[in-house]
């Protein structure tokens, strides 16, 4: 009797499997019926069974990670996916991976019979035709993708022993590299693991990974012909991979773009990429991904999305002070609280600008370094608040708590607009009783009835008979704010009343008015700290397919 598990967390489809087809006429024993991917593992373990069904969504362990988990503990078995169409290119990519069939929901019993009996005539042909040593290689083939991945994992971790052959374990590993001109690629996921929608991000990046890494190797496979090996690094995703002779940082940059830009059609994901210096041996790779994650460091100081090649990298000299005693620093710390207390807003502003740009352009702290300066500044800003009002401060924005975002964030762009919004909030604590600036409240007017349309600081002065200088100096005095971002501001509360109301992203985009849809996504994810789509998701709607 073939042993067949079943893994779906839909207690109705598990059952209608179970009790709609005559399993034991095609000599077939269920040997259990898990409802989530981690009962199913302890099933596993305990039956052993030929043949595995299971679901890609489940709770604890999806049914990727429950194959890849059982296989990592040695077990022999075909799989067979039951998937979505939401999740068709996962899974797709996915059998190349280790599942021997999918089967697209819904599905008939009948559709479930073939495809397992396909698989039970794959086992009865091995076991006719299949020797004790063509199990072992058969054991072996499986096995070479998981002991390449470790074996590749040490010698990024470590240097090489004095008495290890690394060209003589490339040969008989067959892995795809020569031991010498060789760097190391380091691809980073730009989506954030937003604390809202935590398991849903868990369980989805499993897959994007699977997808990710194939789609990594069908990009740059021709740029190294054929001399590339993609791996697992931790969270990380990477390549070791040996360089043409006639490459330049010019034409690898290009196809490092063209690799970026199969990711956003496909996977509709951004990433960033950080490449090392060559080095002439397999030896140094230990030394190449400690490059390569240096040159991940620029991506804090130049924003997501970019290709950072070690080469062009501009290292930071050695560091004499800490930032916590940097002058410099305190010094405009002190301005702004001085601007603040003075009710003279504009020069807080301006005062923040070159805090920040003196981060920038030193660019001489790490990110956790800038992360921990920020987050003192803050908490002395929300110290100074509280006094004057004898009040607490309010934080929160209506989704996120910026505050506590700041030892997470990743860029220092995301880091300004944390800093702006907060002097922003400071100033309309300070300004709650005062009556506003009669040119601001015609500006605010003006913007009420044509933010949708292609308005702009400009034709807003024009409207208010003012200079583009002297209105954008009043909303900084008056709001703690550039007319800009309170224009962008306005448009994005705009934009997430017509998002409950499950409109296309393309369309609300239009209605709250930006003519590209890119702009519109990039603008709301600045202010709210969430795609569009991850907004829609988390007030419970899923954003219709085009």
């Amino acid at each position: 009797m073939l042993r067949l598990l079943i893994a779906e967390d839909e207690l109705s489809f598990r059952q209608g499997i179970i009790q709609m087809i005559d399993w034991s006429f095609y000599d077939i024993e269920i040997v259990g019926a898990a409802r989530d991917g981690r009962e199913a593992m302890t099933l596993m373990r305990e039956w052993k069974p030929e043949v595995l069904l299971t679901d890609i969504h489940m709770p604890y362990i999806n049914g990727l990670e429950l194959i890849q988990t059982a296989q990592e503990e040695g077990l022999s078995f075909y799989s067979i996916l039951l998937t979505g169409y939401s999740d068709f290119n996962y899974a797709r990519d996915a059998v190349r991976y280790g599942a021997s069939e999918y089967l697209l929901k819904p599905c008939l019993p009948e559709d479930i019979l073939q495809a397992i009996l396909t698989v039970k005539e794959k086992i009865d042909k091995e076991q006719r035709e299949g020797s004790t040593l063509q199990q072992l290689n058969q054991n072996w083939t499986k096995n070479i993708p998981l002991l390449k991945n470790q074996i590749l994992n040490q010698w990024l971790a470590n240097p090489p022993l004095l008495l290890g052959d690394r060209q003589k374990i490339i040969e008989e590993m067959g892995i795809s590299l020569k031991p010498f001109k060789i760097h190391i690629g380091l691809l980073r996921i730009d989506t954030p693991d937003h604390r809202n929608d935590s398991k849903l991000y868990k369980r989805d990046m499993a897959l994007i990974r699977y997808a990710a890494s194939n789609i990594l190797t069908e990009t740059l496979l021709p740029l190294f012909h054929g001399f590339i090996e993609p791996i697992s690094y931790g969270e990380e995703i990477l390549w070791l991979a040996n360089i043409p002779d006639h490459e330049t940082d010019t034409s690898l940059k290009k196809k490092m773009e063209e690799l970026q830009k199969n990711m956003e059609t496909f996977l509709k994901i951004s990433i960033s990429i950080a490449i090392s210096s060559v080095k002439p041996s397999l030896n140094e790779v230990h030394s190449a991904y400690a490059e390569a994650m240096e040159a991940m460091a620029g991506r804090f100081y130049k924003g997501k999305g970019g290709v950072f090649l070690f080469s062009e990298y501009n290292q930071r000299g050695l560091v004499h002070t800490s930032i916590l005693e940097n002058e410099e620093l305190q010094q405009l710390e002190k301005e702004i609280k001085l601007n603040l207390e003075n009710h003279n807003y504009e020069q807080a502003l301006d005062h923040l600008d070159h805090w920040l740009n003196y981060i920038r352009n030193t660019s001489q702290y790490d990110k956790m370094e800038v992360n921990l300066r920020a987050t003192i500044f803050i908490l002395e800003l929300q110290k100074f608040s509280q006094e004057r009002n004898h009040a607490a401060f309010e934080w929160k924005d209506d989704l996120i708590n910026w505050v506590e975002k700041v030892p997470s964030i990743e860029t220092l762009g995301e880091l300004a607009t944390i800093m702006q919004k907060i002097i922003q909030s400071i100033v309309e604590i300070d300004s709650r009783q005062k009556p506003l600036h009669r040119t601001v409240q015609a500006a605010l007017d003006w913007i009420i009835q044509k933010y949708n349309t292609s308005i702009s600081l400009e034709s807003v002065a024009k409207e208010t008979y003012v200079s583009n200088t002297y209105l954008s100096s009043l909303f900084k005095q008056e709001l703690g704010i550039n007319f800009l971002d309170y224009l962008h501001q306005f448009r994005v509360e705009k934009a997430k009343e017509l998002l409950k109301q499950n409109y296309k992203i393309y369309t609300v985009a239009k209605q709250v008015g930006y003519q590209e849809e890119r702009h519109f996504r990039t603008t709301f994810k600045k202010w709210t700290g969430l795609t569009p789509t991850q907004y829609q998701k988390m007030i419970g709607y899923l954003e219709p397919t085009n």
